[in-house]
């Protein structure tokens, strides 16, 4: 089996908090978000074989802890599945970071019991498919014919199946100014999470985006949200969530407090 492969990262401290990983990057992606930092994933084929990938792993297996599939998307691939159970027989736990663009993949790898944490991203408001599909940028990819509101109900389903079962779950959005992260966006975006999420354990992170990573030129000269500015934010979903957070370029991640 081919694996569209785009790079693996040793140890990582960063991909999954509080756990030392070897994360592997995929390349694919259904979206086109203007802001993506990982643009050099989003297009191209790397054909590598199954088992390249899981050496790639192995030899991480004296230092880490988990392994996390990233890309990309890593759930647009068949390969997920197998490099998911190998994985596990070597007793690494695994994280796996979607755009919730398949939630059929993100069944089937729960089903196998083949993930033990979801990072899934909430680019915007889910009722609001047309704010989705601006943010994600999938107007642009004329050769994928599904509507805004196609694209949400995928992602709210993936969040329905990672809520159904005993996981560690993270959801985070990304923040850029003048794009996506007003105060009534990230209001509502808290407001959906409190109200269709039944595990209250979640934890709901903002992330500041860096605009000059951008895959959008236009973006890339926008100011980066300070952190004072995010920590505002962060109030805003604390009002409806138990656990959130802020990620910073700065200061790393911040656990917004009861006292604010």
């Amino acid at each position: 089996m081919k694996v569209n492969y785009a790079g693996t990262v040793p140890l990582s401290t960063v991909d999954w908090k509080g756990r030392a990983a070897v994360t592997i990057f995929f390349r694919g992606c259904p979206l086109r978000c203007p802001y993506c930092q990982n643009h050099p994933y989003l297009q191209g084929f790397n054909p590598v074989e199954l088992e390249f990938v899981e050496e790639q792993i192995k030899e991480s297996t004296l230092f880490v802890s988990a392994v996390v599939f990233s890309g990309g998307e890593p759930l647009m691939q068949k390969a997920i599945v197998p490099l998911a159970e190998f994985a596990r027989e070597i007793g690494l736990a695994i994280g796996i970071h979607t755009n919730g663009c398949y939630p059929e993949m993100a069944n089937e790898l729960v089903k196998r019991e083949l993930v033990d944490k979801f990072f899934i991203d909430i680019k915007a408001p889910l009722d609001d498919p047309k704010l989705y599909d601006k943010v994600t940028g999938f107007g642009e990819l004329e050769a994928v014919k599904k509507t805004p509101e196609q694209i949400t109900a995928s992602v709210i389903k993936t969040l329905e199946i990672a809520d159904s079962c005993d996981l560690e779950m993270e959801l985070r959005t990304t923040l850029i100014r003048d794009f996506i992260g007003s105060r009534e966006e990230i209001a509502s975006i808290a407001a959906w999470i409190s109200k269709h999420m039944k595990n209250k354990e979640l934890t709901y992170v903002l992330q500041q985006g860096i605009p000059e990573h951008s895959l959008q030129e236009n973006l890339r000269d926008l100011r980066v949200l300070e952190r004072e500015e995010l920590y505002e934010l962060g109030k805003i979903a604390k009002s409806f969530l138990e656990n959130v957070k802020i990620r910073t370029r700065e200061s790393g991640d911040e656990v917004i407090s009861d006292s604010v």
